[in-house]
């Protein structure tokens, strides 16, 4: 008892100074002189943003609740409380509240386990089936599930019962290589949909913002190709750099059990595979009906309600309401940040730069990788970032002849990085799921390094992918 009470005054003694660290640089940015071309409220807004990072960097309290802080601070300042909350009136906020519901509802059903089994027997018992294999299902997941975290919270599991059923020792390589690319793979092929990760809402505010369009065809027209090229290259590569200790000949046979087990398909399982399809075809075709997307999300979530998918106790609990406080305190930060030109003041430190790259494409996207490598050291969510880069700038791009999502793309493929594990809460949830067992430290940080460079090398590659088609 005595070690438990003392653990837990370390913990609020360990609170409270990473609260005084955020709160001294906020204070220490806004006593300081106004930075030229800054507005007073201009600086304060700079001075909560920096506090308010660093409250979710430090793990200083509950996402959603440092957002909600952030949005409060902002009123007293002088920011419009239109403004300050104007994120939950944001048609991408109601686009991702829907489709948070669309994962619930894959999982609840059994929906995405019978996907996820039945995708598994299809592909034989070697390194790269079941890598293959785990590819194939975070790109079917990502058309139902935009939500990384839900993908991880089936697939980590999934991944770590086939571990443990082939006997492979914890930490070893064979089994960080399976984790790994679990978690990667679980992750990385949602970007190639607007709406296939929590990326997409995020991007589709700063388009808006920018009053550029957006729609799920001409995303996908520029993201399918370096996504899935991405992921191929990882699944070869990570073979190479984790290389098992031993080849594999096993069948996954608790695949089959599993897909056994679930027994036939059900009538809710079955609902929900038409409501996702639906609103599939709904998104593809926002050209020719001209409705937001939003709207086809908000009926999908009235269908699921009466259909018994979604229940009442479920609208509370079924999504992470932390994370729908995070984002909205994200979208609402994006539009102060533009109005009170912050993201003009960025520029003044961005735009030299990159009227200098501007003159080869594959060296502009590079460099924007890599800047968001940095800022994601900074950024723990990678929300923060993709406006912070693309705001100031994408004007110049597109002035120079680079297209929008063309300045989106490195952005988006830059922003799951995983040398730290506190800069991919997917990692870290592995790291959970398997008790610390699935991999180590040095592990996790060489696929790290091949993720950067197999970024990179995608980048350069969609360039000329993007130029035979037209989109350069």
């Amino acid at each position: 008892m005595t070690t438990a009470a003392s653990s837990i005054r370390t913990r609020g003694r360990s609170t409270w100074i990473r609260l005084g660290a955020a709160a001294t640089v906020g204070i220490t940015i806004a006593l300081a002189p106004t930075p030229a071309g800054l507005s007073r409220a201009a600086q304060l807004v700079l001075a909560i943003t920096a506090f308010t990072v660093l409250l979710w960097m430090l793990q200083v309290m509950n996402n959603g609740v440092a957002s909600v802080l952030m949005m409060a601070l902002m009123i007293p300042v002088g920011i419009r409380p239109q403004l300050a909350l104007s994120g939950f009136s944001s048609p991408q906020f109601w686009i991702l509240l829907s489709v948070l519901f669309y994962g619930f509802a894959m999982q609840r059903t059994g929906l995405a386990a019978r996907l996820s089994y039945y995708i598994l027997t299809l592909f034989p018992g070697t390194y790269a089936g079941i890598l293959s294999a785990f590819f194939v299902i975070g790109l079917v997941l990502a058309l139902g599930i935009p939500s990384m975290t839900v993908r991880t919270a089936i697939m980590a599991p999934l991944a770590w019962a086939l571990v443990r059923s082939l006997d492979l020792a914890p930490r070893s390589k064979s089994a960080a290589l399976i984790m790994l690319t679990a978690v990667e793979m679980a992750v990385a092929p949602g970007c190639a949909f607007l709406y296939g990760s929590l990326f997409g809402p995020v991007l589709e505010s700063v388009f808006q913002t920018k009053h550029l369009e957006l729609n799920w065809l001409g995303y996908a027209r520029v993201m399918t190709f370096p996504t899935l090229l991405l992921c191929v290259l990882l699944i070869w590569v990570n073979q190479l750099v984790l290389k098992p200790e031993a080849p594999l000949r096993s069948s996954p046979a608790f695949a089959r059990e599993g897909l056994k087990a679930l027994g036939p398909i059900k009538r809710a399982e079955l609902i929900t595979a038409i409501v996702v399809l639906a609103s599939i075809a709904y998104w593809a075709t926002d050209r020719l009906h001209h409705l937001p997307s939003f709207f086809g999300g908000m009926l999908a979530l009235a269908i699921f309600a009466l259909a018994g998918v979604v229940r009442d106790e479920d609208i509370a609990g079924g999504v992470s309401w932390t994370l729908l406080l995070f984002l909205g305190g994200i979208l609402s930060l994006g539009n102060v940040l533009q109005e009170y030109k912050l993201t003009e003041w960025l520029a003044g430190f961005f735009v030299p730069i990159v009227q200098h790259l501007t003159f080869s494409t594959a060296l502009f996207v590079v460099v924007m990788a890599l800047a968001m490598f940095a800022l994601r050291f900074l950024d723990p969510s990678g929300f923060i970032a993709i406006p912070v880069l693309f705001l100031p700038i994408s004007e110049i791009t597109g002035a120079a002849g680079i297209p929008p999502l063309v300045l989106a793309a490195p952005l988006v493929i830059g922003a799951i990085p995983f040398w730290a594990s506190y800069q991919n809460i997917w990692v870290a949830m592995c790291e959970g799921i398997t008790a610390n067992q699935g991999f180590s430290a040095g592990q996790r940080i060489r696929l790290a390094n091949a993720y950067a460079v197999i970024s990179l090398i995608t980048l350069c590659a969609a360039v000329g992918f993007w130029k035979l088609i037209g989109v350069l």
